[in-house]
């Protein structure tokens, strides 16, 4: 069974325990989104650069899975294929190769969804999903996210049905979600601490100006245990905005850890105790670690 996409191209879609074909109405039901795109001249094409600014993805990049090359490929397959959701949307875009994104339907049932090469699926927030390739074995996806990347997935278990953003997702699934996604907030990253004034002076004064500093991320992953605990709560709290700025600053471990001379420990407007610090600039006088909120 197929289904038309946005775009025109039939992509299949069934549910796994039957292969019972699923709709496209459905998909859309849950939250599921995907267009067709040239996935060789995509950016002469537009379509993925207008879907990034009306989505506000500000973030990519390229990553490429394969039987023969990536290393460690099997463990790498089992965390992907491990249930688990995420905490912001997961986008890709496939540029070569194919995969299945599995994704839980409101009876929990499995649905499996093929995307091949010019496929862009977005899923949301606090859906549960995993993730395989197919008999290829290979795939060249592109990564998009607001802001800084992250990653991190929630493997499925008790706390994670608790999660805010598991409720949020459960309470769309009820009242069926939006046509056009709504974003609240625009979020603008610094780089480093040298660019931390020029970027805060270009946002002065907009409503709800929020600046967070947090541990910088790879490949999705915080080096700090304590902002990985904390993005549930603030992610929480943002999604409550009904508009606002948020700039994140990313920090090192090199250069910040028992360092009482880093810039943003020295500035002084900032002078940071500790991460996560989630400062409303302009209503709080003293800066306060997320932890203390």
């Amino acid at each position: 069974y197929q289904r038309r996409v946005r775009g025109g191209k039939m992509v299949k879609a069934f549910l796994l325990s039957n292969s019972q074909p699923v709709s496209n109405s459905e998909l859309d039901s849950l939250g599921v989104l995907q267009w067709k795109l040239d996935a060789d001249n995509y950016e002469s094409e537009g379509k993925l650069k207008k879907i990034c600014e009306e989505r506000g993805y500000t973030y990519k990049d390229v990553v490429h899975i394969q039987n023969t090359v990536t290393p460690d490929y099997e463990a790498k397959l089992k965390i992907f294929f491990t249930e688990h959701l995420h905490l912001d949307e997961e986008i890709r875009f496939f540029l070569d190769g194919s995969g299945y994104f599995d994704v839980r339907g409101e009876t929990d049932e499995w649905i499996r969804i093929h995307c091949e090469k010019g496929d862009l699926i977005i899923l949301p927030a606090g859906i549960y999903h995993r993730f395989i390739t197919d008999d290829k074995h290979y795939a060249k996806v592109m990564r998009l996210f607001v802001g800084e990347p992250v990653w991190t997935p929630y493997n499925r278990g008790t706390d994670t049905d608790k999660f805010p953003i598991r409720e949020k997702y459960l309470s769309c699934l009820k009242n069926q979600f939006p046509k056009k996604a709504k974003f609240s907030i625009k979020r603008v990253t610094v780089s480093s601490p040298a660019n931390f004034d020029t970027t805060l002076e270009k946002y002065l004064g907009r409503k709800n100006l929020l600046v967070l500093f947090k541990g910088s991320t790879t490949n999705g992953v915080s080096w700090c245990p304590d902002c990985t605990k904390a993005e549930p709560l603030i992610e929480e709290g943002l999604s409550s905005l009904s508009e606002g700025t948020l700039i994140e600053c990313p920090i090192e471990r090199e250069g910040y850890k028992g360092n009482p001379d880093h810039p943003y420990r020295k500035h002084k407007k900032i002078q940071l105790k500790a991460i996560p610090t989630l400062i409303h600039w302009g209503k709080v006088k003293n800066v306060q670690s997320c932890r203390q909120f």
